[in-house]
């Protein structure tokens, strides 16, 4: 019998590299990270489309403000009186001989002096109503503003010498952004007498104007006379009061339940409730950076209309829920969607031996991408939280659906499906926040990162189990 010849012990098979699973996963987290990148993209351009969306709308308020009237500024009464001053200009000649010769020029100049009232009082009863332009609607008011104070103009105060003051021409000048929102030509009553306000002209910056002669004279002027004003007038959005008395109040009503307050300063009282607002503004001139008095020549510094409106009060009525501000704010968190799902994904993959393609990736981030663009498509017809529910849940039910044929079993579709809910659940709560939306969206973050590092404790990413 032939004895088997002795075969060479097997060779073993050399052992799996170490890392050998890590690149494919590391290609796999790059592609990932591609199409992030790719989707943040949309997420950009869905911005741009709201931008331009609010443009369309900022057009459509031009147009109520060129047809109704825009956000109005009142600035007035403003006392203007002329006056004449002598100047002496010396020149210096040379005579036959060469000699030079120096001569005096004596010259008489006009200019205007503006004063201050001493007292203001302005009190308003806003009543607000909708406008609309298209899809776009525009809060807009009409008001009856009852202006009454006192002038006591001090000619010395003003400190040109040999100045003289044309007292019979004294003219009372009061500017409006939009006098064409004006119902009618507001009367004046000085002292005894009533006079009607006319369109003037634009002087030293302050834009159009509305005039009248009063009659005034050096003694009245130094005693003080008192002065009262009614003006109905239409605007939009936003009204304006700029406190030109040495003391100044300003007392503005309205049944709106939204208003901002602002300016210059805050209301000394205010009251807002379900019933509208009541707001009162108490001020002095201290601080308002321009004085009671000045002139637009002679030398002195000249106050402009940038200086009076910067002073201004205001009162704006907001319109309850900006939908194009809430799209904006829940663009910001678009990347923080994209990266929550696909993780969800990415550790499915990992875990449960599934292959997900970066196609099918691209699928559920086009639906995720695709909520931001129908709640702002969404928010132009119905309310900014019916619109964010209905893209929500239709953003949800197409990642649930589509994750049911991707991820194989049920629960862990309804793991992504929750998931998803929830954080859409918990964006609109971040949304409805102001002071605390940074705090709250952050302390959200520390509980999906405390989640996730939970979830993949034990996963051994050189092996992929």
């Amino acid at each position: 019998m032939e004895t088997p010849p002795v075969l060479p012990p097997p060779i073993p098979a050399a052992p799996a590299a170490l890392g050998s699973k890590l690149p494919a996963t590391g290609l796999k987290v790059f592609a990932i990270a591609v199409l992030i990148g790719l989707l943040w993209i949309a997420l950009l351009l869905i911005d741009g489309v709201r931008q331009e969306r609010l443009c369309f709308r900022e057009e459509a308020r031009t147009e109520i403000a060129r047809t109704w009237g825009g956000e109005q500024s009142l600035v007035g009464p403003v006392l203007a009186v002329p006056f004449t001053y002598a100047t002496k200009t010396v020149n210096e000649v040379r005579d036959a001989r060469g000699v030079p010769v120096r001569t005096e020029e004596v010259r008489t100049v006009r200019a205007w002096a503006y004063f201050l009232p001493t007292e203001l009082d302005v009190s308003g009863q806003l009543d607000p109503s909708l406008r609309r332009r298209g899809i776009f609607t525009i809060p807009v008011y009409e008001t009856t503003l009852a202006v009454q104070g006192r002038f006591q103009p001090a000619a010395t105060a003003i400190g040109i010498e040999s100045a003289s003051y044309d007292w019979a021409k004294a003219r009372l000048l009061v500017a409006l952004t939009y006098p064409r929102g004006l119902r009618a030509a507001p009367e004046v009553r000085w002292g005894g007498a009533t006079v009607k306000l006319e369109p003037g002209t634009p002087r030293n910056g302050f834009g159009e104007t509305l005039e009248a002669a009063v009659p005034l004279d050096a003694t009245s002027g130094a005693a003080g006379v008192s002065f009262a004003l009614e003006m109905t007038l239409q605007g939009s959005a936003r009204l304006a009061v700029a406190p030109l008395g040495a003391q100044s109040r300003v007392t503005l009503k309205s049944s709106w339940v939204d208003p901002s307050f602002g300016g210059a300063a805050l209301p000394a009282r205010r009251e807002v409730g379900p019933e509208g607002f009541t707001a009162t503004w108490e001020q002095s001139y201290f601080g308002r950076g321009y004085p009671q008095q000045w002139t637009d020549g002679a030398g002195q510094t000249q106050v402009e209309w940038h200086q009076l409106t910067d002073s201004a009060v205001d009162v704006t009525l907001l319109q309850p829920v900006d939908a194009y501000r809430l799209v904006e704010r829940a663009i910001k968190y678009g990347v923080l969607f994209l990266v929550l799902v696909f993780a969800n994904f990415f550790l499915f993959e990992v875990t449960a031996r599934l292959r997900i393609h970066p196609l099918q990736y691209l699928m559920v981030g086009g639906a995720l991408v695709l909520f931001f663009l129908g709640y702002l498509a969404l928010s132009e017809f119905v309310t900014a939280g019916l619109a964010y529910g209905l893209a929500a849940a239709a953003s949800t039910a197409l990642v649930t659906g589509y994750s049911a044929s991707v991820l194989k079993t049920g629960k862990r579709c309804g793991i992504v499906g929750g998931g998803l809910a929830g954080t859409y659940a918990y964006l609109y709560f971040i949304l409805q926040l102001q002071d605390y939306a940074l705090l709250a969206g952050t302390g959200a973050l520390f509980a999906l990162l405390a989640v996730g590092m939970w979830a993949t404790r034990k996963i051994d990413w050189y092996s992929g189990r």
